[in-house]
C-alpha cells in the first residue's frame, strides 16, 4: 500500500461523524445541511494538517501510525455519547466517572492502533472499515436526496382595486406549545380566563374549541402559511414539502408581498434552525447571544457526541448559549409606520420547556440545552410557570402594538399545537372539554382585526384558514374557508382522523 493510503483513511474517519450526524437527522438534513458540510471540511482539513504535523515529529517510520491513530482517536472522540448511556444503564451516573473510563478505554485502543499500525494487513482493515462507515450514511443520504425535490409556492398574481384603502399592518405570533384554556383547566387545573378576558377586552376574537391541523410545528405553520392541505396522505413525507415554507418561501408571504407588504421574519433562536430566514425576508429579527458563542441545535447535536459538551458545561458554563428570540426582540425590530405596510412573522419558542422565566417572571439569563420535543408533560410546573409569565408580556406587546401601529392592525395570537405527552394524560374534571386524543392539538387562537373586518369564525377554528380570512378582509375578494381537519404523523406517513378518532 502507498504512503497515501492512511492519510485517505483519516479523511474518511475525520467525515464519518458529520454524514453520519446528517444521515441520523434526515428531517432536519436540509437545514443542517450547509452548517454540518462547514464543519466537516474545516475538521478534515485539520485533522489532515495535524498528522502530517506528527508524522514531522515522528519521522517516516511513523507515517503510517500517525494518520491512523489521529483517524481512530476522532472515531472515539464522537463515540462518547453511545458509550456514557451505555455505561449509565448499569447505574454510572456520574459524569467525570464516565469521561474517565472513555478516556482510559481510548487510551488503550489507541495504543493498539499505535502498535499494529505498521501491519499492512492492518492498514488494509482499516480503509476497509473506514470505507464501510463513510459508504452507508452516504447511501442513506443519496437515497434521501433523490426520494424528494424542494418545492416553492408559485408567485401570486393579485390585482390591486382602484379606490383601495390603505393596507393595515399583520402581526402573525406564534406562540410554541400554547395550550387552549379549556385543555389547561381539564388537564393541570389551570385557570387562564383571566388571560382570555384580557385579550377579548382588546377587541380578540378568541376560539374557544381551535383545533391545529398538525401536533408538529413543522407540519403547522407550513400548512398555516401555505393556506392549504398541501401535505398528502399516505405517501411517505419529505422534508423538502415544509423546509422552504417555514423559511418564507409560502403563500401566505408571496400574497403579501404581491400586494406591496415588507416582510418581517422572526428567527425563535439557535435552538430551533427549522423557521430560520430563509432570504425571502425583508428584515430578519434574530436573538442577541447571551454568552461567548450561540450554538445552534445542529451544534449541540455534534457537540453532545464528545465528551467537549460536558466539560465546557462544567468548566466554561457561560461560553456558549442558546439564545432564544423574545417578544421584546421583536418588538425592538419592528417599527410601524404609515409608508409601506408590513407583514411580521414571529415564532416565540415559549411556553415551550425548556424554562425561560424564573419564578418572578424575570427572563433567565442561562437557558437549559435542551428542547424537550415530543413529550414535556415532565416538565408541568415549568410550562405553566413559563405561560403565566408570557400572559404577562403577551399582553403589554398588544398594547405597544396598537399604541404605536398609525392604523388598525390585525395582530394574530397562535400556537402552532397544544400540549404534548408521550404518555395520555388524565384529565382532572370528569367530562373534559378536549378528549385526550386531541390534547396536542387544542391550540391558541385569537385574533384582532380591524373594525371593519368581521373576523368571526366557527369557535372550533382551523388554523389552515388564517390569511384565508386576512387577506379576505384585505383585497376584498372573498376566500373559501376549508373544513377543519386534523392529522397524524405515523413514522412519516399522515393519516387524517377518523370521526369516531376524536371521542377516544
Amino acid at each position: 500500500m502507498t504512503t497515501k493510503t492512511p492519510f485517505l483513511t483519516l479523511i474518511l474517519l475525520a467525515l464519518w461523524p458529520f454524514i453520519s450526524f446528517l444521515n441520523n437527522n434526515q428531517d432536519d438534513a436540509l437545514v443542517y445541511g450547509p452548517n454540518v458540510s462547514a464543519y466537516a471540511l474545516v475538521f478534515g482539513l485539520s485533522a489532515l494538517l495535524i498528522a502530517w504535523v506528527g508524522v514531522l515529529l515522528f519521522g517516516r517510520k511513523r507515517a503510517t501510525a500517525v494518520p491512523h491513530v489521529c483517524g481512530i482517536a476522532i472515531v472515539l472522540l464522537f463515540s462518547y455519547l453511545p458509550l456514557s448511556s451505555f455505561l449509565s444503564g448499569f447505574g454510572i451516573s456520574l459524569g467525570t466517572v464516565r469521561i474517565v473510563i472513555w478516556a482510559v478505554l481510548s487510551l488503550m485502543i489507541l495504543y493498539a492502533v499505535w502498535r499494529l499500525a505498521r501491519s499492512e494487513a492492518s492498514a488494509r482493515v482499516l480503509l476497509v472499515a473506514a470505507g464501510v462507515m463513510v459508504v452507508v450514511p452516504v447511501a442513506g443520504l443519496v437515497i434521501f436526496a433523490v426520494s424528494g425535490t424542494e418545492t416553492k409556492p408559485e408567485k401570486v398574481e393579485i390585482v390591486q382595486r382602484s379606490g383601495e384603502a390603505r393596507r393595515e399592518n399583520v402581526y402573525w405570533f406564534i406562540f410554541d406549545a400554547y395550550a387552549r384554556a379549556d385543555a389547561l383547566v381539564d388537564y393541570f387545573g389551570y385557570d387562564n380566563s383571566a388571560f382570555v378576558h384580557a385579550l377579548e377586552a382588546r377587541r380578540f376574537d378568541v376560539a374557544d374549541r381551535a383545533l391545529a391541523n398538525y401536533a408538529s410545528t413543522k407540519l403547522s405553520i407550513s400548512t398555516t402559511a401555505e393556506m392549504d392541505y398541501f401535505l398528502p396522505e399516505g405517501p411517505p413525507l419529505h422534508p423538502s414539502m415544509w423546509t422552504a415554507r417555514l423559511q418564507g418561501f409560502n403563500r401566505a408571504v408571496e400574497s403579501f408581498k404581491a400586494i406591496g407588504y415588507r416582510y418581517i421574519h422572526a428567527e425563535p433562536g439557535g435552538n430551533n434552525l427549522k423557521t430560520r430566514c430563509g432570504g425571502n425576508e425583508d428584515v430578519c429579527v434574530t436573538a442577541p447571544t447571551g454568552g461567548t458563542f450561540g450554538v445552534s441545535e445542529a451544534e449541540i447535536g455534534i457537540l453532545q457526541l464528545t465528551p467537549l459538551f460536558s466539560i465546557i458545561r462544567r468548566l466554561l458554563p457561560d461560553l456558549l448559549s442558546f439564545d432564544f428570540t423574545n417578544i421584546a426582540d421583536v418588538m425592538a425590530r419592528v417599527t410601524p409606520t404609515s409608508g409601506k405596510p408590513i407583514f411580521l412573522f414571529a415564532h416565540i419558542l415559549s411556553p415551550h420547556p425548556p424554562q425561560r422565566f424564573d419564578r418572578n417572571c424575570a427572563l433567565l439569563e442561562t437557558v437549559e440545552f435542551d428542547l424537550a420535543g415530543e413529550d414535556y408533560s415532565e416538565l408541568v410546573d415549568v410550562y405553566l410557570n413559563d405561560l403565566t409569565c408570557l400572559n404577562a408580556e403577551i399582553t403589554a406587546m398588544v398594547d405597544q402594538i396598537v399604541a404605536d401601529d398609525p392604523g388598525d392592525p390585525f395582530i394574530i395570537l397562535q400556537s402552532d399545537h397544544g400540549f404534548r405527552s408521550g404518555l395520555v394524560l388524565e384529565p382532572k374534571t370528569a367530562t373534559p372539554g378536549v378528549p385526550p386524543a386531541l390534547v396536542a392539538y387544542a391550540n391558541l387562537h385569537a385574533m384582532r382585526a380591524p373594525e371593519s373586518c368581521d373576523t368571526r369564525t366557527r369557535e372550533d377554528f382551523s388554523p389552515v384558514n388564517t390569511f384565508r380570512i386576512v387577506l379576505s378582509c384585505i383585497d376584498g375578494e372573498p376566500r373559501e374557508l376549508l373544513p377543519g381537519r386534523q392529522f397524524r404523523n405515523e413514522n412519516g406517513v399522515l393519516h387524517a382522523f377518523e370521526p369516531d378518532a376524536r371521542s377516544h
